[in-house]
C-alpha cells in the first residue's frame, strides 16, 4: 500500500501494552525484557510510551528506572533506547500513583520486524509492578 503524502500519516492506530512485574537492572539488553510492540509491515510510528503504577492498593512503590529497549530484528540484540526515573509515590484513592512519560518528537520510526520491549530496574513487591503504554500508529 502506498504510503499516505502531505504529510505522512499512520493508517492503523496501535496500543502496545506490557505488564512489568519483575525486576531487570542489565542495560545491555540481557535478561528478561517484556515485548511492547513491533513494526508493522509498511512500518510503524510510536508517539510515546508512557510507565503507570499497576499497584492493586495502596503502598509506596520504590524508586527505579524504566528502561526502553530496541532491537534490530525479531526481539533480537536489544539495544538501550531511553531511560525515565520513576520516582517513588504512595499511591492511594486521594493520590496519584507513579507515571512516567516518554514522547518522541516526529514519532520513533520502527521498520517492519523490529521490536520495542522495556525494562523496570527495581520490584521490590506488588507494589512496584507496572503497566506500559505505547501509542502511535501502522503505515
Amino acid at each position: 500500500m502506498p504510503a499516505n503524502i502531505n504529510p505522512v500519516f499512520t493508517i492503523t492506530p496501535v496500543l502496545g501494552k506490557a505488564r512489568l512485574a519483575a525486576a531487570n537492572t542489565a542495560r545491555d539488553g540481557s535478561g528478561t525484557v517484556a515485548f511492547l510492540c513491533s513494526g508493522n509491515t509498511n512500518g510503524t510510528r510510536i508517539d510515546k510510551i508512557t510507565f503507570t503504577s499497576a499497584q492493586a492498593s495502596a503502598a509506596a512503590n520504590s524508586l527505579m528506572v524504566g528502561r526502553v529497549f530496541v532491537s534490530d530484528t525479531s526481539g533480537a540484540n536489544y539495544r538501550l533506547y531511553k531511560e525515565v526515573v520513576i520516582v517513588a509515590v504512595t499511591a492511594s484513592n486521594t493520590a496519584q500513583g507513579a507515571r512516567q512519560q516518554i514522547v518522541f518528537t516526529g514519532g520513533l520510526i520502527l521498520p517492519f520486524g523490529t521490536y520495542i520491549g522495556v525494562t523496570q530496574s527495581v520490584y521490590a513487591g506488588a507494589q512496584d509492578q507496572m503497566d506500559v503504554i505505547a501509542e502511535g500508529g501502522d503505515f
